[in-house]
């Protein structure tokens, strides 16, 4: 607005540590290139991909994660905030439950997806970093590239293969922030929709109230001091156009955001009255000092606050000292740098001829390399497959035995190869031992096998002649008819007749089923005519006692009588069902009479009771009843006989029933079981001899193929043996012309690398003290004919043994310039962790200072409001007024004191912080300075033994 800061950074925004999405998005065809994505995620991977700081605003108490250009308690603000909100999210798209667990569920894996890439990244850049370093360790300086080495291209090899891993190492980070780019693309898009959903339900389910949440509406009755109907019915509405007031009530007061607090809840344009009456006389003066005591304590702790910053602003002082030092140190480690190119230059150089010299002498001896990795080779064969043969032997055993080492054709593998072979033709040995004991054991398993599979076949056929014995005594106890037995006492025999019997079994079983349902069943129809000729007698009964009661002038009641349709038809014949439906309908009666009988008694009392009351005109008509009560008390106990011994009849047939069919199932099952039994013991049986007879002809094919094994491992381990001798013979040789070779060879190397030394050294010594080729041919052709030959000699000697200590301290120097260059390396980490620590601590001191700059300015609004409150209240009057300043004051006291306290103690812990840091920043100089000091000792001490 007017006059803000809007840059990025100092606020919490974010600084384009990742790459943005730009103003304008571009088409989604085109992407940047990927040198662009790994140079974009630079500042990622340097600080570990770490997220943003959330930005603080102490001014916002209830949510201080908010910008520091807004200010929540203006209500301006937030209406203005609310209403954009409302307006934008309008057209969002609200998605259900199920898409936004699937939202979710995506944004998750693609969260952790890249995550994980991020970690790849930042580790390729690593490895990357040093790549690059490598390959401008050995990489030739530019000024020397036109300069012809002196001792050959030994480098060129190291520096293609550095140049591939850096190009390798290059690729793979490109790869990598392709795919973390393509997956923070993907990772875009579900968030958008989840916000977008997120803030379209807040957009249609927002409600704009003129009373703050919890606060009844003011026409609203009270019950016990709660609403009468809950808040949230009111709260939430279907439309999208959450803009539009859902009642006069609810309508937004525009009026009251200019008022000042104490007429927020009054009439506008009105002070609040005050409900309790002002003194006349109120202690003005002890407020005011008061006051004054408060703004004095505020102003010290404002100083203390500037001392704070003061102290701030020396140890940044400090800090940028400590920077200019970095740079100088860095400017001296530059030098240094410098020296040790031109240190690796020469070395170089006489690397690449001592190379070109001894790629002569590796040409001769090629060819005797050659013939002793075809030995070699040869070995590895014959070893591979000994050791096939021993695995064959016992492959459980033996399938951790080793691997022959690989033929490196150097001649090196050639006495493990020989061992090698010895070990395996021992083990070897040793297996063919173990398989003919073996297989003798086998032989002896299977001979007591077969013996014990004969007995149990024969326990078997004794066991089947006592079944089939056990069969005919049960067919003779029946008397039933018995299967022809079997002319043959065989297995087969007595098992078909043991069949035969269970089928006489199922037969009989089957007719003396069929003989007890036939017996029930007439059981059953003499039930039946028993029970209709009872309803054919009771029918009768009910028609005499009819004409009785039509003869004395009674009225029949059809409802308290039974009729005949709904005892029957008496003529109806038997069947199962009728019978059941009868037995039904019998209970029915027996239990509505009963319910009769409860009745009548009940009658019967109350007619003694009427009885008694009246007089001998009730005798007659008490007889009759008694009468009729005791013809029907007969006619119950009759029917309750009859459906008694009916009943009773009934159960009996039903458990004769019951106990003829569980005999038939017993018998049945008892059969069944018995001749499953049987079958089950029969193909056991059977299964055990095939599985033995197979088993007796698997050991016989094992036998066959371990005599055929034993045969040709016999051949194998005699052409082993003499292959070995032969390889042994020819290994011997080829040893020793190795040896011979190698102490030539080295004897060579040493007369070329002396004399390739001497010649140079003895031409610089000429060069620089000997004066010109002219002027030392003269001396030469003098010098020979003259006797200081001998004195020449000696000094020729001299420099031999000069040149070899200047060659060793050559060899020393090299290997201090590399441990050099690695330290470099390392120092050159250190300053970067110290830059970026550096550069962490200022964004820190910036950060700490703004809040400091804003606590002092929001400490001075407070004061300032202050002391316009103080004239107010005084010159409002009373005791009221007084009361109010210095409830007001007090209360601004303890809020300053508690936030002086926590700012207090939240600045010393972050001086603290920053004083470790700046000591191990110091730390990390000292040591930097050191080796760097180290390093220049090294480089002059190579420098002097270097050959001028």
């Amino acid at each position: 607005m007017n006059g803000v800061n809007t840059r990025r950074g100092g606020d919490g925004f974010t600084q384009g540590s990742r790459l943005p999405p730009p103003a304008v998005q571009p088409p989604p065809s085109t992407r940047p290139s990927a040198k662009a994505l790994v140079e974009g995620y630079r500042k990622d991977i340097l600080i570990g991909f770490d997220q943003e700081r959330p930005r603080y605003n102490p001014l916002n108490a209830e949510r201080p994660q908010s910008s520091a250009l807004v200010d929540l308690k203006d209500p301006i603000q937030v209406h203005l905030l609310t209403e954009t909100a409302l307006l934008d999210s309008k057209k969002f798209e609200i998605l259900s439950q199920e898409e936004v667990d699937d939202l979710k569920k995506q944004i998750q894996s693609l969260t952790m997806r890249v995550e994980q890439a991020r970690t790849n990244l930042a580790i390729q850049s690593k490895y990357r970093d040093a790549a690059i370093s490598m390959a401008r360790l050995y990489s030739p300086a530019k000024s020397e590239g036109k300069r012809r080495s002196l001792l050959g291209n030994r480098m060129s090899d190291s520096v293609k293969e550095a140049e591939m891993e850096k190009q390798a190492s290059e690729r793979r980070c490109e790869e990598l922030a392709t795919e973390l780019f393509t997956l923070e693309k993907r990772l875009v898009e579900p968030q958008r929709r989840l916000l977008q959903h997120t803030a379209g339900i807040l957009q249609m389910t927002h409600r704009a109230a003129a009373k703050k949440f919890g606060q009844p509406a003011a026409g609203q009755p009270m019950m016990n001091g709660i609403p009468g109907s809950p808040e949230s019915l009111y709260t939430y509405s279907n439309a999208r156009n959450s803009l539009e007031a859902t009642s006069e009530d609810a309508d937004f007061d525009d009026r009251s955001l200019y008022l000042p607090l104490d007429q927020m809840n009054g009439q506008p344009g009105r002070p609040r009255k005050n409900t309790i009456e002002i003194p006349t006389k109120s202690p003005i003066r002890e407020q005011q000092n008061q006051l004054r005591e408060e703004m004095d304590r505020a102003k010290d702790e404002i100083s203390r606050l500037q001392a704070v910053e003061r102290q701030l602003k020396e140890e940044n002082s400090k800090l940028k000292k400590a920077e200019e030092e970095s740079t100088t140190g860095k400017s001296q480690s530059g030098a240094l740098e410098k020296k040790f190119k031109d240190e690796n230059t020469r070395l170089k150089e006489a690397e690449q001829q001592l190379k070109s010299e001894a790629d002569e002498l590796r040409a001769q001896t090629r060819d005797q390399r050659s013939s002793i990795s075809n030995a070699e080779q040869k070995l590895e064969v014959m070893n591979n497959k000994l050791r096939e043969v021993v695995v064959t032997f016992s492959p459980a055993k033996n399938n951790d035995f080793g691997y022959p080492e690989v033929a490196v054709g150097s001649g090196s593998t050639l006495k493990s190869q020989l061992e090698y072979l010895e070990r395996g033709i021992a083990t070897a040995m040793e297996e063919q031992r173990l398989h003919a004991t073996k297989t003798s054991r086998e032989s002896e398993e299977v001979s007591a096998a077969a013996a014990a599979a004969a007995a149990s076949l024969a326990k078997a056929e004794s066991r089947i002649k006592a079944l089939s014995r056990q069969t005919q005594d049960v067919l003779q106890k029946a008397k039933i008819t018995q299967p022809p037995a079997e002319s043959e006492a065989t297995l087969d025999g007595q098992l078909n007749y043991i069949e035969k019997a269970l089928g006489v079994f199922q037969t009989e079983l089957a007719s003396s089923g069929k003989k007890n349902i036939a017996q029930v069943d007439a059981v059953l129809m003499g039930l039946w005519d028993i029970i209709q000729t009872g309803y054919s007698e009771i029918q009768q009964q009910r028609i005499e006692r009819k004409k009785l009661r039509s003869e004395k002038g009674v009225v029949d009641d059809d409802d308290d009588d039974v009729s005949g349709d709904e005892i029957g038809d008496m003529n109806e014949k038997y069947s199962l069902q009728a019978f059941s439906t009868k037995v039904q309908w019998l209970y029915a009666q027996a239990t509505s009479l009963r319910e009769q009988k409860s009745v009548l008694k009940r009658q019967i009392k109350q007619q003694r009771e009427l009885n008694n009351k009246s007089g001998s005109e009730k005798d007659e008509d008490m007889r009759a009843m008694e009468d009729e009560l005791e013809t029907t008390r007969a006619m119950l106990d009759e029917s309750e006989r009859t459906a008694q011994d009916a009943m009773d009849r009934l159960g009996l047939t039903l458990r004769n029933m019951e106990t003829l069919q569980k005999t038939n199932a017993a018998n049945e099952s008892a059969s069944f079981s018995s001749s499953k039994t049987i079958q089950d013991q029969l193909k056991d049986r059977n299964t055990k001899i095939a599985a033995l007879e197979s088993s007796n002809q698997n050991v016989q094919a094992k036998l066959a193929d371990a005599e055929t094994n034993l045969a040709s491992l016999k051949a194998q381990l005699s052409q082993a043996s003499e292959s070995q001798t032969a390889a042994q013979a020819e290994a011997g040789k080829l040893a020793k012309a190795v040896k011979d070779k190698d102490e030539e060879l080295d004897r060579l190397n040493m007369m070329v690398i002396e004399l390739k030394t001497e010649v140079a050294f003895a031409k610089a010594e000429l060069d620089g003290a000997y004066g010109s080729r002219k002027q030392r041919a003269a001396e030469v052709a003098a010098l020979s004919k003259t006797s200081e030959t001998s004195e020449l000699n000696t000094q020729v000697q001299n420099l031999r043994s000069e040149l070899e200590n200047t060659l060793k301290d050559l060899e020393d120097i090299t290997k201090e310039s590399i441990a050099a260059e690695k330290e470099k390396l390392d120092l050159e980490s250190k300053l970067d962790d110290a830059l970026s620590s550096k550069a962490s601590l200022e964004s820190e001191i910036k950060t700490l200072r703004d809040k400091l700059d804003a606590e002092v300015s929001r400490l001075q609004e407070q004061l300032d409001a202050e002391r316009l409150k103080a004239p107010t209240s005084s010159a409002g009057g009373g005791a009221g007024g007084a009361g109010s300043s210095r409830a007001g004051a007090s209360m601004l006291s303890e809020q300053f004191r508690a936030t002086m306290k926590e700012e207090r103690k939240k600045f010393q812990e972050e001086l603290r912080e920053e004083q470790a840091r700046r000591r191990k920043i110091e730390d990390e100089l000292r040591a930097l300075r050191k080796s760097q000091g180290l390093s220049r000792s090294t480089t002059n001490l190579g420098s002097s033994l270097s050959p001028r």
